[in-house]
C-alpha cells in the first residue's frame, strides 16, 4: 500500500522543487525580460515603427515556427537535424529582424541629421526676429517634414509637461544619437549657463553640421568601390549555390537531402555572416 504512493510522492517532490526554483529565479528573469522589451520598444520608436514590441515579438515567433515546419516538410530532415535546425532558424530570424530595425534606425537618423542644419537655421532665424525658443521650434515643425517634425514636436511636448527646454533637447539627443544632435543639446545647455547670442551660436553650429555632412559624403564616395566589392563577394556563394541547386540534380539532392549537405549549408551560412561582419568592420569610418 505504501509503495503505491512512492511515485506520487516523488512526482510531488520534483514538482515542488521545480516550482520553488522557478519562483526564486522569476524576479531576475522578469526584470531582464522587461529590460529587453523596453530596449526593443525604444529601438522601434527610434526606427519610426508604430507597431508595439509585443506584437512584433509574437509575429517573429510565429514566423520562425512556420519557416521551421516548412523546412522540415521540404527537406525531410532527421530528428536530430530538425532539433538543431530550430535554433538556427530562430537565430537567423532574430538577426534579420534586428538588422532590419537597425537599417530603419540608420535611415531615419540619417534623414534627421540632413534636416538638422535647416532646423538649426530656422531656430536661429526665429530668435533673431524676437521669438522664443519654443516658438522658434514651432516654426521648425511647420516648415520641415518627418522625422524632424515629429522629434521637435516631442521636444515641445516635453516642455508642455513641465520639462525645461534644455532637458527636452537632451532627450532629443538621446532618442536620435548622433554627434550633431549632441552638439545641439550642449549648445542649449552651455548657453543657458553662460549666456550669449544663441542665434549666432546656432548659425555656427549649422555651418559645422554642413561641413560634417560634406566630409561624410566624401567618405561615402571614397568607400563606394569597397562596399560594392563586399556586396559582390557576399553574393557569389549564394548565386553559385542557387545555380548548382537549379542545374545539377545530383549535387542538389546531396545538398538538400543528406546530413553532409545540411552541414555544408550551415557552414556556408555561418561563413557568410562572419564575412558580412568583417567587411562591415573594415568599411566603417566614424566622422
Amino acid at each position: 500500500m505504501v509503495t503505491a504512493f512512492v511515485p506520487l510522492a516523488i512526482f510531488a517532490g520534483v514538482s515542488a522543487t521545480a516550482f520553488f526554483t522557478f519562483f526564486s529565479f522569476w524576479g531576475s528573469v522578469n526584470q531582464r525580460a522587461t529590460a529587453r522589451v523596453q530596449s526593443l520598444a525604444e529601438r522601434l520608436d527610434r526606427a519610426g515603427v508604430t507597431v508595439g514590441s509585443q506584437e512584433l515579438v509574437l509575429t517573429l515567433v510565429a514566423g520562425v515556427t512556420i519557416v521551421w515546419i516548412s523546412l522540415l516538410l521540404m527537406l525531410h530532415t532527421a530528428p536530430l537535424t530538425s532539433i538543431v535546425l530550430l535554433p538556427i532558424v530562430a537565430g537567423t530570424a532574430t538577426f534579420g529582424f534586428y538588422g532590419f530595425i537597425q537599417f530603419r534606425i540608420a535611415r531615419r537618423l540619417g534623414a534627421f541629421i540632413n534636416q538638422l542644419e535647416p532646423a538649426t537655421r530656422l531656430i536661429a532665424g526665429g530668435l533673431r526676429v524676437g521669438l522664443g525658443v519654443r516658438q522658434s521650434m514651432a516654426v521648425v515643425i511647420d516648415e520641415l517634414s518627418e522625422p524632424a517634425r515629429h522629434e521637435f514636436r516631442r521636444v515641445i511636448g516635453h516642455t508642455n509637461l513641465g520639462a525645461s527646454i534644455f532637458d527636452a533637447v537632451d532627450h532629443l539627443a538621446t532618442r536620435m544619437p548622433s554627434h550633431e544632435a549632441l552638439m545641439l543639446a550642449r549648445v542649449f545647455r552651455v548657453q543657458s549657463e553662460t549666456g550669449g547670442d544663441l542665434a549666432r551660436i546656432l548659425d555656427q553650429l549649422a555651418d559645422t553640421i554642413k561641413d560634417r555632412r560634406q566630409v561624410g559624403r566624401k567618405i561615402s564616395s571614397l568607400t563606394a568601390e569597397g562596399r560594392m566589392s563586399a556586396y559582390v563577394l557576399m553574393a557569389i556563394p549564394l548565386a553559385l549555390g542557387l545555380f548548382i541547386v537549379t542545374t545539377q540534380e545530383n549535387m542538389s539532392t546531396a545538398l538538400l537531402h543528406t546530413m553532409i549537405g545540411h552541414i555544408v549549408i550551415l557552414i556556408v551560412l555561418a561563413l557568410e555572416v562572419l564575412a558580412y561582419l568583417w567587411l562591415k568592420a573594415l568599411l566603417r569610418m566614424d566622422v
